[in-house]
């Protein structure tokens, strides 16, 4: 059973979750199977490339700044479904041993007009590194059950 409705968020919520880290064979591991580039993939050919070495796929960015926050906070909400992200950028190479830390912050909630046993919230997701720069952002919305509903 959930804990959390749309009733419990409120904007400018924030949630600062635990710091993650990868190994450069968890990078080749990740993206042999979801994105098999040279860059992601051979450290040899990325050693020779642009960025030096590997680099973490900008998936793997991702999920790893996603997927605390669904264990932490969604998990336990009253959460429908997400339509999906408005904006999704990769702003900075994620290197082995890398510590970003996942910061989330709700940006607003409402109640649907048609739909009034839900409402929307949403939130901007940031992978931060050791230095504060943000390395991914995205911003998107869930739809969530409200606590009251008719």
């Amino acid at each position: 059973m959930p804990t959390r409705y749309l009733e419990d968020f409120t904007a400018g919520d924030e949630w600062v979750l635990a710091p993650w880290s990868l190994s450069e064979r968890e990078i080749v591991d990740f993206a042999k199977i979801y994105d098999p580039q040279a860059m992601h993939t051979d450290p040899s050919t990325a050693a020779a490339g642009p960025h030096g070495g590997v680099i973490a796929s900008g998936w793997q960015t991702a999920l790893g700044c996603v997927t605390p926050f669904l264990v932490a906070v969604m998990q336990d909400t009253a959460a429908l479904a997400s339509p999906g992200f408005e904006t999704f950028k990769w702003l900075k190479p994620v290197r082995p041993g890398d510590r970003i830390t996942p910061v989330i912050r709700l940006i607003e909630t409402r109640r649907s007009q048609s739909k009034p046993d839900r409402g929307l919230a949403r939130f901007r997701f940031q992978g931060v590194d050791e230095g504060g720069a943000p390395v991914w952002e995205a911003e998107g919305v869930f739809f969530i059950s409200c606590r009251d509903a008719a």
